[in-house]
C-alpha cells in the first residue's frame, strides 16, 4: 500500500476516534446513568470507536507499531478542532503550543 493510502487511513483513523469521543461527551449531558444508555450518541460513540479501532488495525498490517501509535495523537488535534467549532470551547495559547509539538512528532515519526 503507498504513503499516500497510509496517511489518508491514519486521519480516518483519528477522525473516527475524535468523533467518538465527541459523541461520548454528547451522551452525558442527561446526567443520569439511565438517561446516558439511552442517549443515542453513546452507541454512535462506541460504533465511532469501534470503527476507529478495525481502522487502527488495518494501519497496523502496514505500518510499525512504532509509528501507528505516535501518529494516532492526531486524534488529539482533531478532538480540539470539534470541541471549538461545535462545543464553542476555548483554545489558549498553552493549548496550541501542544498541538504545535504533536504535529513536529508526528512529522519525525512519520518521515523516519
Amino acid at each position: 500500500m503507498n504513503n499516500v493510502m497510509l496517511i489518508l487511513v491514519i486521519i480516518i483513523m483519528t477522525l473516527l476516534g475524535s468523533f467518538g469521543g465527541f459523541c461520548f461527551k454528547k451522551s452525558t449531558s442527561g446526567g443520569t446513568i439511565a438517561s446516558i444508555l439511552t442517549n443515542k450518541f453513546l452507541y454512535i460513540g462506541g460504533f465511532l470507536y469501534v470503527s476507529a479501532a478495525v481502522t487502527n488495525i488495518y494501519a497496523l498490517k502496514y505500518m510499525p507499531l512504532s509509528v501507528v501509535m505516535p501518529m494516532s495523537s492526531i486524534t488529539y488535534i482533531w478532538s480540539m478542532i470539534i470541541s471549538r467549532i461545535v462545543l464553542h470551547e476555548k483554545i489558549t495559547k498553552f493549548k496550541i503550543t501542544g498541538l504545535a509539538l504533536i504535529l513536529v512528532g508526528v512529522i519525525f515519526v512519520g518521515l523516519s
